[in-house]
């Protein structure tokens, strides 16, 4: 019998190809529900997902036959790896897949910030000429603060600051990322308080975690500038949401550019304020960091390569 393999969310062809290529019967059940995850998980030898699809205890308690759980992108937070690896299956991601995807993004959103692409854009599609109020800021010369700076795409978003946009970089990470720095040309921070007074802009580039749940709090977005800009394209909750909210309507920082939310679509009244700040305040897009056809191919062939890896070894 060959093996099973249950594609749970939408995927590019071209993974599939290759895993069906190597023999595996791979069937496709890109909206698949939880409670039918549940009833047919048991059938099947490995699982990959993206983002929607939650690999909880019970999926994992239910896939008796489960080897591996591979998710295509960044991030395992919708796995319950601990559990699942306890239970000898594999779990693996696909994080350098959206490298570029996101740290373009993250530019582009600091951009739209800086000079309020969307703002001007809206207005003009409202039939109003706004010019005289449109002043914004150059990237050049700014100091971009980068968490995370040590990661994949932390580490691209402080090259193309650099070198793009002639920007001065300030990293932090809590590995050692001497060298990357000295290559880049990128200042250390010696911790996150004191990349966040030194710079205009900050970025936030690490895995969601309980280390990092609220890691930019009331007490440590005060710290920033005057004037100073957030840039969110990790996850919604590495930042107290309402906290953002409250000290952007006081005008501490003058903007924000968001791509992730503590609910995804935002519910609560508070997430809906934040998204629709006047004056473009902030910039939200619906969580497409990833969401380019070259990221999502990209994560799909390195999903079935892994997949491949772990079932014919």
């Amino acid at each position: 019998m060959p093996v099973k393999i249950l594609v749970c969310d939408p995927m590019e062809a071209e993974g599939i190809q290759m895993l069906r290529k190597e023999g595996f019967e791979v069937e496709e059940k890109p909206t698949i529900s939880s409670e039918e995850l549940l009833k047919v998980v048991g059938e099947y030898e490995a699982l990959l997902v993206r983002s929607r699809t939650k690999v909880t205890q019970d999926v994992i308690q239910a896939g008796r036959k489960l080897k591996a759980v591979v998710r295509a992108g960044v991030g395992l937070d919708n796995v319950d790896v601990e559990f699942a690896r306890k239970a000898g299956i594999q779990v693996l991601s696909t994080p350098a897949a959206p490298t570029v995807s996101v740290a373009e993004l993250t530019i582009g959103l600091m951009l739209d910030v800086l000079r309020q692409v969307s703002f001007a854009d809206r207005n003009m599609k409202d039939g109003k000429w706004i010019k005289s109020r449109m002043m914004g800021r150059e990237l050049r010369g700014k100091t971009v603060g980068v968490i995370g700076a040590g990661g994949r795409i932390g580490s691209e978003v402080a090259r193309i600051l650099k070198t793009g946009f002639g920007a001065n970089v300030v990293g932090y990470d809590i590995t050692d990322i001497s060298g990357r720095a000295a290559e880049l040309g990128m200042r250390l921070a010696k911790d996150l308080d004191d990349l966040l007074v030194s710079c205009d802009i900050a970025t936030i580039h690490v895995p969601y975690s309980e280390a990092t749940h609220h890691l930019l709090n009331t007490e440590r977005m005060a710290k920033m500038k005057k004037g100073s800009i957030l840039i969110n394209t990790s996850r919604g909750d590495i930042v107290d949401g309402q906290a953002l909210l409250k000290i952007l309507k006081e005008g501490h920082l003058s903007g924000a550019g968001l791509d992730v939310f503590h609910s995804e679509p935002p519910k609560e009244e508070w997430e809906k304020e934040l998204a629709s700040l006047p004056d473009g305040i902030t910039v939200c897009t619906c969580h497409i960091g990833a969401q380019t056809i070259e990221s999502q191919r990209t994560a799909s062939v390195m999903a079935a390569e892994a997949l491949i890896k772990i079932l014919k070894p």
